[in-house]
């Protein structure tokens, strides 16, 4: 929790980004991330009037490459009051390679992991979301994400 955050230097097209690297353990439950989010103090934000998100992102030498979007909202963080099985947020799977590359995540291509979670919405409600995560979740991985030009999409 919390805590401040020096960019890094090498951004994409630019001299910093957002940048977490270590390397994964082996207990349960597992995870490296990284996130912020939208309202300090915590709390829902509007995004409805966007399409979705989009960032650039690439992996260092020697890193994994798969990491999970997380983009919270009101059925899936504990903070929306609503949940009983938390923290399945909506989001997608990415598999990043060592160049810069633009993923585009409308809000409708968003999904909640298989199998787990309560409620299971079938899609994000984006008129209240509280962040965004990047997580790895590989066992025993190295990793070195970099994270960079995050904004919302219009239509």
């Amino acid at each position: 929790d919390g805590g401040t955050f020096a960019m890094s230097e090498g951004g994409h097209g630019s001299q910093f980004a957002a940048r977490y690297h270590g390397k994964i353990g082996t207990g349960a439950p597992l995870f490296g991330g990284m996130g912020m989010n939208f309202v300090d103090p915590k709390a829902a934000y509007d995004a409805s009037k966007y399409a979705g998100i989009s960032f650039w992102a690439k992996k260092g030498a020697n890193s994994t490459g798969k990491v999970r979007l997380k983009v919270p909202d009101m059925n899936t963080d504990p903070e929306g009051g609503v949940c009983t099985e938390c923290f399945n947020d909506f989001g997608g799977d990415l598999n990043l390679t060592e160049e810069w590359k633009q993923y585009i995540f409308p809000w409708k291509a968003m999904k909640q992991m298989p199998g787990w979670g309560n409620p299971r919405k079938p899609h994000i409600t984006q008129s209240k979301i509280f962040g965004i995560q990047f997580q790895v979740n590989v066992p025993s991985a190295k990793y070195d994400i970099f994270i960079d030009d995050l904004k919302f999409i219009c239509q």
